[in-house]
């Protein structure tokens, strides 16, 4: 049974429309992340189903109860923001206590849910301390810990790792979804960070212009992207992309550009004509890297000229040329080429993606 149901939900700024034809269940105790860039919509459905926004449109379903017109305070909702919105006056334990003490919950129980609160986010020994004793980190912590004991139907999780530095991100993440999954309560968490997406998200929904671009699991947006946008938007690095088309040659399909062939296996050639303009999507770890100019490339490779080297550790960037195209290989090999070497590039042919002059997969 879905704990959250959107139901052709619009919205509109007078003549702008931000969001448009929403429609999407959310399980009860999922994970749900809604990714997408500046603009795609993600921050206003989260605010819409928090009550902070109305709809101009559809209907909000919270567990098989209309909230679409409830005001936020009886909706079952706790949300926690990018900026904490913690009281700096307040120590942790008020900051933790003061929606419960609002809402006039009997002392005892208040305590026993701080208690849990801190025992469960590792607050114990900040309890009696100011915000501005505690780090980023702890301060996030704080802020999920106010979510969670009012113990509500809904957790909302509106970009609340943006101010934390790369390292107490991943940190935090790791956290979130050790937490979701121990209480298992329903949420839904916006992002504009496909990684946070990848890792957190039992599903996830890639929204662009107010639209759903597709809704999957995070191996699925992967490996089996819906259109153009998708294929660039998931994946780090990001995908590559070549314009050319689709040529017959001796019963073979072939993808032809300036500078880059790839013949393509028959199930992914299947259904698309000769002389077609297509796309060709390669992800950076789907090509690899061999030293050595070669004038007389294999069906599957590509012969390019180095232009950068990002050496990264156990991985990797390699940017090069072939013809006019810039294109990334993701690698792990110890011997790395140089800038300026001629090397030729091998195609996993079996994983490239074709897409149309729409931006739909063909």
């Amino acid at each position: 049974m879905p704990s959250v149901h959107f139901d052709h939900v619009s919205k509109r700024f007078g003549a702008t429309t931000v969001v448009e034809d929403f429609n999407l269940e959310v399980a009860d105790g999922e994970l749900l992340v809604l990714v997408g860039g500046s603009g795609s919509g993600k921050t206003t459905i989260l605010r819409m189903l928090a009550g902070l926004e109305e709809v101009t449109e559809g209907m909000i379903r919270i567990d098989q109860r209309d909230v679409t017109a409830l005001p936020p305070r009886e909706r079952d909702v706790a949300m926690v923001f990018q900026d904490y919105g913690l009281y700096p006056h307040m120590t942790v334990r008020e900051n933790l206590s003061l929606g419960l003490r609002l809402r006039k919950v009997a002392r005892k129980e208040i305590d026993r849910r701080v208690a849990w609160a801190g025992d469960m986010l590792r607050l114990e020994p900040l309890l009696d301390r100011k915000p501005k004793q505690l780090s980023g980190g702890q301060q996030q912590r704080v802020a999920m810990g106010r979510a969670m004991v009012r113990e509500p139907l809904v957790f909302l999780f509106d970009e609340p790792l943006s101010n934390l530095d790369a390292g107490l991100r991943a940190q935090m993440r790791i956290e979130i979804g050790g937490l979701q999954r121990r209480l298992k309560t329903t949420t839904v968490y916006v992002t504009h960070d496909q990684v946070e997406a990848m890792t957190l998200g039992d599903r996830i929904v890639v929204l662009a212009d107010g639209r759903i671009q597709q809704v999957g699991k995070p191996i699925e947006l992967y490996r089996a992207p819906v259109n153009r946008f998708v294929a660039g938007f998931i994946g780090t690095p990001p995908m590559n992309f070549v314009d050319g088309q689709l040529l017959r040659e001796d019963g073979s399909t072939v993808f032809a550009a300036e500078g880059v062939r790839v013949q393509l296996p028959h199930e992914i050639a299947d259904g698309t004509g000769s002389s077609e303009v297509v796309t060709l999507g390669i992800r950076p770890e789907d090509l690899t890297v061999d030293s050595g100019d070669s004038t007389d490339a294999p069906a599957d490779s590509i012969p390019g000229r180095v232009v950068l080297v990002e050496r990264l550790g156990g991985t990797s960037h390699v940017h090069f040329d072939a013809g006019p195209h810039r294109l990334l290989a993701s690698v792990s090999n110890d011997r790395l080429p140089e800038v300026g070497d001629s090397i030729t590039v091998r195609v996993r042919a079996e994983r490239v993606h074709l897409f149309g002059g729409d931006g739909r997969k063909t």
